[in-house]
């Protein structure tokens, strides 16, 4: 497999309210491979979002990034650490769109009401390309048609209001390419969309992941998202990365109780009718108010005493591409030894 075209190695990204520190992503590490999609996964509240948000140092106040690695390896061979970049200079505005597009989840709050979306194209697409005015709409017409919005010519005079969900986050997809990113952030691309218009907006960046050989960050909690869309997945728990593996491996073979417990509260036509849907017990920690050790042994079904709750686990590999975050392996593996 080709090198990385990023890797994140121990993100940490912190927000300090009055009330406390909250560690919203605590040590977060995965690779990205060209033309491929990771998909990471977890309850709301996880940190997904803000470890995509980290990845392009647009953290909210009075959040920002402590430490970690952020490594991007640009199109000419050279590596950059986005972490060690000034978040107010130069050289994150070119990432930000031009290398690296994002996709926020939700297109309502995202795109402007006072202006056009042909306005919003035009000022995305001439800030990173030498273009004029004129030669930019047209690119921006050209991208409208590119995503499936019917009458382009038409619509790129029309207001954020005037489109249906479906159509704005086709534009919000539109936006996100407008400079020919070799990597797309998707955050919840399908909140709040119908079954079909979800189907649509899915296959739309399959389609445009194929023709630009994409690398794909696609973030949900949708299971059933994942397994269609992934090739690699990443399961979040209160900021941590718990598990990563191939997509199959995942599914069919999941190491970590949170991966199994999040696969067993899937419906599934094959159970019995009237059946009661498995669930998570209990609910996230409040995030001023951390388990010690492992932070999911409050919820865990194989909790060891004395273990889970005194120490956080370490990386244990399980096989090629395949690690988790929990002792029940690394003790297997210390008995066995």
């Amino acid at each position: 497999m080709a090198e990385p075209i990023l890797s994140v190695r121990g993100l940490e990204t912190f927000f300090h309210p009055d009330e406390g520190v909250v560690r919203a992503v605590d040590g977060a590490s995965f690779d990205l491979h060209p033309g491929r999609t990771l998909g990471i996964v977890g309850e709301s509240g996880c940190g997904k979002s803000v470890t995509a948000r980290s990845i392009l140092r647009i953290v909210e106040r009075p959040g920002r990034v402590e430490g970690g690695e952020v490594l991007l390896r640009r199109a000419d061979g050279s590596v950059v650490d986005i972490v060690k970049l000034d978040a107010k200079g130069k050289d994150i505005r070119d990432i930000r769109g031009g290398e690296i597009g994002y996709v926020f989840q939700e297109p309502m709050s995202s795109l402007s009401a006072y202006h056009t979306i042909g306005n919003q194209l035009v000022e995305a697409i001439r800030l990173h390309r030498d273009l004029s005015k004129d030669a930019a709409r047209a690119r921006a017409i050209e991208l409208l048609s590119m995503v499936g919005i019917p009458r382009p010519q038409q619509r790129v005079d029309s207001y954020s209001f005037e489109l249906s969900g479906g159509l704005r986050q086709r534009v919000m997809i539109a936006l996100a390419l407008a400079a020919e990113p070799r990597i797309l952030i998707a955050d919840e691309p399908t909140t709040a969309l119908d079954v079909t218009t979800q189907a649509q907006i899915l296959e739309l960046i399959r389609r445009i992941q194929r023709e630009r050989n994409l690398a794909v960050i696609l973030i949900t909690h949708d299971m059933g998202v994942i397994a269609e869309m992934a090739d690699t997945v990443a399961v979040m728990y209160l900021g941590k990365v718990v598990e990563t593996g191939p997509v199959d491996t995942i599914f069919h073979a999941p190491k970590h109780p949170y991966t199994q417990a999040l696969l067993r509260s899937i419906p599934s036509v094959l159970a019995k009718p009237l059946s009661r849907l498995a669930t998570i017990s209990g609910s996230i920690p409040h995030p001023y108010a951390r388990p010690p050790g492992c932070p999911f042994h409050p919820r865990c079904e194989h909790f060891i005493k004395g273990t889970c709750d005194t120490a956080a686990p370490p990386v244990t590999t399980l096989a090629t591409d395949h690690e988790t975050r929990c002792f029940l392996y690394d003790v297997v593996a210390g008995a066995r030894a």
